[in-house]
């Protein structure tokens, strides 16, 4: 047998065998369940019953084969189920085939990874920093009273907007939104703030990410699929501290002692704390990567410490209750939204209910997206009650 070198994954659920299989083309794009495979390569003298436990990448599957791990490239494990699959050669030839086609491939990834480094050295950081104020709230209902934001290129501001009424200044003066009006439903405000971030159209930046996005999202002021990254959590992930509030970094790497707590100077300060430490990998909204990146990506390609984080983020949502709308109700997601998987269990938890991996009798609601999977015919059977992503959403904001 072929044993794999690196470091290789199990899928994380049947949804992701289901879609990898797919991505393969080792199943039909419409299969809802996993076939039986064949192995009928160099290392046994007969059709072996075999299963996929997982992969490295796209040009490396891991096969458990006759009690054993077995490397293959998916295109030839894909001919493997063909009927006529002994035309292509004698056994001896099938395994060398094997070794060189898995050898071929590693010396193109490894180019492929040369080519990436070099682009990669070549583009520059861009985002936009944001930060809003709210009336002293948690709550997206309760709105927003100040939106600041800044275009970074490589450390260095290009643009800038703030978007706030005044109507005390020296109230305002004390930060936490207080001497501003309600901002949230002001149309023209929210159109330049779209245009904003038409005009550069770069992923967003925030300290607490998930609460910007979520009043932001409430009132319609960002599309659906807009990026968001999270400088909170990508500080995490490079150094332990006692306490993560911008207050407390900005202290802790000797940058200023205090914070206004306004939208704009909070910007400003986020972006010196930035400019110190250069982050070479950013945790977006649902995973990691660089801030430059503009599309959005789902994945369930979680190593152990995206899944500590995110195990993490789930328990801060416990302490972080918004408002009880769902009254501990069961809630099961599946198939492929818009907003990442976690970021809909942290609603879930925040707004009052339990977040559970799989359908069963105790189910209240099952979440769907796109290419559902087994979960919702299961659902459909007991009769538990199915919303989409939308429709979720509405639920608990109130729509």
């Amino acid at each position: 047998m072929i044993e794999t070198k690196r470091e290789w994954k199990t899928f994380e659920s049947i949804e992701e065998e289901l879609e990898k299989l797919k991505e393969w083309h080792l199943i039909s794009p419409k299969a809802t369940e996993v076939k039986a495979f064949y192995y009928k390569g160099a290392y046994t003298d007969k059709h072996i019953e075999c299963k996929v436990a997982g992969y490295v990448d796209d040009n490396e599957i891991v096969i458990y084969v006759d009690g054993k791990l077995h490397s293959i490239h998916p295109d030839y494990f894909l001919d493997m189920q063909k009927k006529d699959f002994s035309l292509y050669g004698s056994i001896e030839e099938t395994g060398l085939y094997e070794a060189k086609k898995l050898d071929e491939n590693k010396k193109d990834k490894k180019t492929d990874e040369s080519k990436s480094i070099n682009k990669k050295a070549e583009k520059k950081e861009r985002f936009i920093i944001v930060d809003i104020e709210t009336p002293h709230s948690f709550s997206p209902k309760d709105g927003i009273r100040e939106v600041a934001a800044t275009v970074v290129e490589d450390y260095e501001i290009i643009d800038k907007l703030h978007l706030a009424i005044i109507n005390d200044e020296e109230e305002y003066k004390k930060g936490y939104g207080y001497g501003l009006e309600n901002i949230e439903e002001n149309e023209s405000l929210r159109e330049e703030f779209k245009n904003f971030l038409i005009k550069y159209k770069y992923p967003l930046v925030a300290h607490n990410a998930s609460f910007d996005k979520s009043f932001l999202d409430f009132w319609n002021w960002v599309d659906k699929d807009q990026v968001f990254y999270c400088s909170m959590n990508t500080i995490k992930k490079m150094e332990k501290l006692d306490s993560y509030k911008l207050r407390d970094l900005l202290e802790h790497y000797n940058i200023k002692d205090n914070q206004e707590h306004t939208a704009m100077q909070d910007v400003l300060d986020l972006l010196e704390l930035l400019k110190k430490l250069k982050p070479k990998k950013w945790s977006k909204l649902g995973g990691n990567t660089s801030a430059s990146e503009t599309k959005p990506k789902r994945s369930y390609m979680f190593d152990k410490e995206e899944r500590e984080e995110n195990k993490a983020r789930l328990e801060r949502a416990k302490e972080n209750i918004i408002e009880d709308i769902l009254h501990s109700k069961n809630i099961v997601f599946t198939g492929e939204t818009v907003k990442d998987r976690v970021e809909l269990s942290e609603l879930a938890i925040m707004y009052g209910g339990n977040v559970k991996s799989g359908v069963s009798k105790k189910t209240n609601i099952l979440v769907v997206g796109k290419n559902p999977g087994s979960k919702l015919g299961k659902a459909q059977e007991l009769g538990i009650e199915v919303l989409s992503e939308d429709e979720f959403l509405n639920l608990i904001y109130k729509k």
